[in-house]
């Protein structure tokens, strides 16, 4: 079990932060497996063994709910080619009210009389659709010098709004209203929240689909002052990360055990499922365990489009003749040959 790696898709519960999910599953499978704490020991005067490693492909708010993907093991090696991936969420914004963190966990900063009705507010959806310019939170955890904002903001520090970025939201829709409605009237689903003028609330569900970078709180903060008055994010659950669906993740991750997590885990060819697979022949594949490059002529065999992953260029997956990931490939752009771009050590087969 040294060598326990792969994804694991997690149905994170609200007010759990994405740290203490990563850290319950990585304690509970040390604890499961001690031996992938030990690694074989510490030599006389040497380096300290790597620590067992397991992170995630981009976080959640504690308010939020929904698809955490881990990365387990030598998984964590993927990173850079998950981070910026596509999301869909299911939003829900309540109007009337402004937080500082411009959710309902946050303090109310100001208030305002909300839209005669919901129509005054769909009219103005597709003035966010498409390619936009957003101000992200201040309470993020976007870094300045080093430091995440969030952290300069509760210290007492006079942070200045960070800049506004493009982001792109290729889907924008409207899946429910509650206008008007009395608090002590539950919504499906609802959680207690922010109540409105009178006791009332005004709210609305949506689904977007967005690039990665995108603030669902700064959406709901927007849409709020442009349609005139202000609002705040009541509800978030995230059920798409690229290639990845709730519906295959794990529920009730808190209270699971190491052997149980372990049952879940997905292989690693599972996490690039969205980009191409070029299958190397065994010589092939002992050249690029060895740190030999790929050929152009391999890229013949690639099994679909090379993919555009932001920073991380044209990707492609390199497998084994049974299929297990060995590397990830890389397209230069300006010479336009290929590149190993990161590769899974020999033990991650066995």
């Amino acid at each position: 079990m040294s060598s326990l790696s792969g994804i694991l898709l997690v149905d994170k519960p609200g007010g759990v932060s994405s740290f203490a999910v990563v850290d319950h599953v990585r304690r509970s499978l040390v604890r499961a497996f001690p031996e992938l704490a030990s690694r074989g020991g510490r030599p006389r005067g040497g380096p300290r063994p790597p620590r067992f490693k397991c992170g995630h492909a981009g976080t959640l708010d504690p308010l939020a709910t929904g698809l955490l993907v881990l990365l387990i093991g030598k998984g964590s090696r993927l990173s850079p080619f998950l981070m910026g991936l596509d999301k869909t969420y299911a939003a829900t914004l309540r109007f009337g009210a402004a937080t500082d963190t411009l959710d309902r966990d946050g303090q109310i900063t100001d208030t305002a009389p909300v839209p005669d009705s919901p129509a005054e507010v769909v009219h103005l959806l597709p003035e966010f659709s498409g390619r936009i310019q957003q101000v992200p939170p201040l309470i993020s955890a976007l870094k300045r010098d080093g430091k995440p904002l969030y952290k300069r903001v509760r210290q007492g520090e006079d942070v200045a709004e960070p800049e506004a970025r493009e982001v792109t939201i290729a889907r924008l829709e409207v899946t429910g209203v509650h206008w008007g409605i009395p608090a002590e009237i539950q919504v499906d689903g609802d959680a207690p929240g922010i109540l409105g003028a009178e006791g009332v609330v005004h709210q609305m569900d949506l689904l977007v689909e967005c690039s990665s970078g995108t603030y669902i709180r700064s959406l709901a903060r927007d849409l709020a002052v442009r349609a005139g008055s202000v609002g705040h994010l009541h509800q978030l659950r995230r059920t798409q990360v690229g290639p990845f669906d709730i519906r295959d993740a794990t529920a009730g991750v808190m209270d699971l055990d190491g052997v149980e997590l372990a049952r879940d885990l997905l292989p690693l060819d599972r996490a690039l499922a969205h980009l191409p697979g070029l299958t190397l022949t065994d010589p092939e594949a002992d050249l690029v365990q060895n740190g030999g490059q790929p050929t152009a002529e391999w890229l013949d065999r690639l099994d679909g489009e090379l993919v555009e992953a932001g920073k991380a260029g044209r990707l492609f997956r390199i497998l084994a003749s049974d299929g297990a990931l060995l590397a990830v490939g890389h397209l230069d752009p300006e010479k336009g040959t290929p590149s190993l771009a990161a590769v899974i050590p020999r033990d991650q087969l066995e």
